[in-house]
């Protein structure tokens, strides 16, 4: 049986940074520079085998734009052979993007990186992959479950139970990538983590953002909205304005995807 997505997808600068240092990947579709300089807003629907992502260039970096830029435009490049749904197919992905970024860095003199947060889905896989703190969930019979882990600082204290849930996202670590696209030589080319989403029918929808939203709205507040909104658009607009709502402070992106069998 064919599966197909509808999908919608919105990228805003925010009220407090001068440019827009994320983009995204929509079955092959990705912001350009001139685009990335107003807000952006599309529908569409797709065809299993498909790959969705957000990408949130590093904030107090130089050209963090130029970063996510990059790691969407190779991603471009390896579509065809990510689809496949591979982790070596991944790996080979990651690892391009990665050497881009550091030839970028030493050609520039200058310190960049990107998150990494998608989802490939075929008609025998549905699987997440994330480096950095853009964030994935999914809808499981109603309700928002998180699906991956931040690769920060903060994200590592609550795990090892040095710091309590509730303080997520409130202390000077919680923005302090510990794995990003982009990372020197010494430390080894990035993993993504890899999570199995299990079937269509339990997970009926997927959330992609990057944490301009998961970082100003709390899980709750997500999940009401998500409950809430009826079409894919609807829900991506709710949970961008939200985010707006509460100040805006960073980039806001978000991929909100329906698979329908």
């Amino acid at each position: 049986m064919s599966i197909h997505v509808n999908f919608s997808v919105r990228s805003e600068i925010g009220h407090v940074r001068e440019n827009n240092e994320d983009n995204f990947f929509c079955n092959g579709i990705f912001m350009s520079p001139s685009e990335r300089e107003k807000p952006f807003f599309m529908n569409g629907t797709a065809e299993v085998p498909c790959v969705f992502a957000v990408f949130d260039g590093m904030g107090g970096h130089d050209l963090g734009e130029l970063a996510s830029l990059t790691a969407a435009e190779t991603l471009s490049e390896h579509f065809g052979s990510v689809l496949k749904g591979s982790h070596e197919e991944i790996d080979s992905y990651v690892i391009d993007a990665n050497r881009r970024l550091r030839e970028i860095m030493r050609a520039n003199n200058i310190m960049t990186g990107t998150t990494l947060a998608m989802v490939v889905a075929g008609e025998n896989y549905f699987t997440a992959y994330n480096i950095g703190d853009s964030r994935i969930y999914k809808v499981n019979n109603g309700f928002l479950v998180r699906v991956s882990e931040d690769h920060t600082v903060e994200e590592e204290m609550i795990l090892s139970g040095q710091l309590s849930p509730k303080r997520e996202g409130t202390t000077m670590f919680a923005h302090q990538l510990t794995r990003f696209l982009g990372m020197g030589e010494s430390y080894g080319v990035p993993e993504p983590d890899i999570y199995a989403l299990n079937d269509y029918e339990e997970n009926r929808r997927a959330v992609i953002c990057s944490d301009g939203l998961s970082g100003m709205l709390r899980h709750k507040e997500m999940s009401d909205i998500m409950k809430k909104a009826g079409t894919v658009s609807e829900a991506v607009n709710a949970l961008v304005d939200a985010a707006l709502e509460k100040g805006g402070n960073d980039n806001v992106t978000c991929i909100v995807m329906e698979f329908v069998k």
